[in-house]
């Protein structure tokens, strides 16, 4: 799985790389945003609402922090 930034992954995507390297995963509403959730039970409930108003949500790679052992991403909706 590709972990630099810019790449793009579902919640679930997310949620694997996480835990396969023990890492807390931060997710972001924009670029802008200072403050991280860190409820990735709550980004899959937005992600399964999201679909069913026809509309998709990606979470961009923001950084991986080895030392931290932290995963950032922002989460991107886009609707067709």
């Amino acid at each position: 799985m590709d972990l630099k930034g810019g790449a793009l992954l579902t919640i679930d995507e997310v949620i694997r790389a996480g835990l396969a390297n023990k890492w807390k995963v931060a997710i972001y509403g924009n670029e802008k945003e200072e403050i991280a959730s860190y409820d990735t039970e709550g980004e899959k409930a937005l992600e399964s609402i999201t679909s069913m108003d026809g509309g998709k949500v990606k979470y961009r790679v923001k950084s991986v922090d080895e030392v931290e052992k932290t995963l950032s991403v922002i989460r991107e909706v886009t609707w067709a």
